[in-house]
């Protein structure tokens, strides 16, 4: 899971039949000394869809959406009794942990077969608001994405349940959750140093990267809610609900999905696109999570428009021009990665694999070697990582003399 301790659960086979991919759970996250006949957890047989912008398959419609009843634990669990009282069996719920129009996220604790006894590991329920066809179909497409990826920036898949007409996930769980919330209840300074910045930077560009070159997908909703870190500081990608795959098309016809803020100019557009610029979609994404964690604004004046009105916003991106604060500090060498993140030509934007070639991201290597040591000596990466490191600083230093 770290870099220094590597215990990445290893929970999914994959297996691919045209286009089709099985997925057979193991129990490898449970203590090796609690045998896996003795753990409930079932998975949801996944005999369907191709990943795509199609689906063949049909889950279960419902009247009963999860929204009716998220933030309230007791009438969740009365659900749960009605429609798979065996869940609870299986799962300890301890509380909400978010919420929002596509379900609720749950806290749980795994329990061992045949007892009451819960096991000392926390686990993510994502419960999911089928509520109609086309939302069942969207949720479905999120459970065979995102059970085919297996990366070590991005959470593993425990298990598919069926409940009742809707269904859950249960996930790797990150102790800190996700990033804005991470920033305020453990950095608890804003701006970020660019160390900081660079970190979360490298660990998101890696799952980025994985998703683009090993799945073809585009992930649409890259945002700091998406964004989760684990015990040992490392940067995890989720949610995959609103994913594109496109494997085997050579052009794209975007929707107009993910976060109004985080759109490129393509989605608001909803453009057709080439294949090749597909990773040029979340790379826009990335350079406003740049510009906010940096800055504490949205670029293009993006923050005093209504979050909904998404011709107003994209009428922002095309009449201004990428602006930095006039007391900006930071390196050029970071404004520079900005602004070929943001550019509003598609093919002059970055693409994954030129961001990776970026100055500022190999700074990541940097700090991951003083990650290391820091972990050796006992120290807690964060204090550190909240003021710029002393050998990122000097290397972002020499990369701007090589510049001029």
């Amino acid at each position: 899971m770290a870099m220094i301790v590597d215990n990445q659960p290893k929970i999914l086979e994959e297996q691919s039949d045209n286009n089709i991919i099985q997925k057979k759970l193991k129990n490898d996250f449970f203590p090796k000394n609690v045998k896996e006949s003795s753990l409930i957890i079932k998975e949801i047989p996944m005999n369907s869809s191709k990943i795509n912008n199609e689906t063949s398959s049909k889950l279960i419609s419902s009247p009963k959406i999860y929204k009716d009843i998220r933030n309230d634990k007791k009438e969740l669990e009365e659900y749960l009794k009605q429609n798979n009282p065996e869940f609870l069996e299986k799962f300890e719920l301890i509380d909400f942990l978010k919420n929002g129009s596509a379900g609720s996220v749950m806290k749980a604790r795994p329990k061992l077969k045949g007892t009451k006894t819960s096991l000392n590991r926390f686990v993510a329920l994502k419960f999911l608001n089928n509520g109609n066809t086309k939302k069942n179909t969207q949720n479905h497409d999120e459970i065979i994405i995102h059970g085919s990826l297996k990366h070590k920036n991005i959470p593993s898949i425990y298990g598919y349940y069926k409940i009742g007409n809707n269904s859950c996930i249960a996930m790797e769980m990150d102790i800190y959750g996700d990033l804005d919330s991470f920033k305020k209840k453990v950095i608890k300074r804003s701006p970020l140093s660019e160390t900081l910045i660079c970190y979360i930077l490298g660990g998101l560009v890696d799952a980025v990267y994985y998703i683009h070159t090993h799945n073809k997908i585009i992930h649409m909703d890259i945002k700091q809610q998406n964004i989760l870190v684990d015990d040992y500081i490392n940067i995890k990608l989720t949610d995959y609900s609103v994913s594109v795959c496109y494997k085997n098309l050579k052009k794209i016809e975007l929707p107009m999905v993910g976060t109004c803020y985080y759109m490129s100019p393509e989605v608001l557009r909803k453009q057709t696109i080439s294949a090749s610029d597909a990773s040029r979609i979340d790379v826009y994404s990335i350079g406003v999570l740049l510009y906010l964690l940096a800055f504490c604004d949205y670029p293009y004046k993006l923050k005093d428009v209504n979050n909904k009105d998404y011709s107003q916003i994209l009428k922002n991106i095309e009449k201004y021009e990428l602006e930095f604060p006039q007391e900006c500090e930071n390196s050029k060498i970071f404004l520079n990665l900005i602004k070929n993140c943001l550019n509003k030509d598609i093919k002059n934007r970055y693409s994954i694999y030129q961001l990776m070639k970026d100055p500022f991201y190999q700074g990541y290597q940097v700090i991951l070697n003083e990650k290391e040591k820091l972990y050796n000596a006992g120290k807690f990466v964060v204090d550190l990582m909240v003021d710029n490191i002393l050998n990122f600083n000097q290397y972002i230093k020499q990369k701007e003399k090589e510049v001029k």
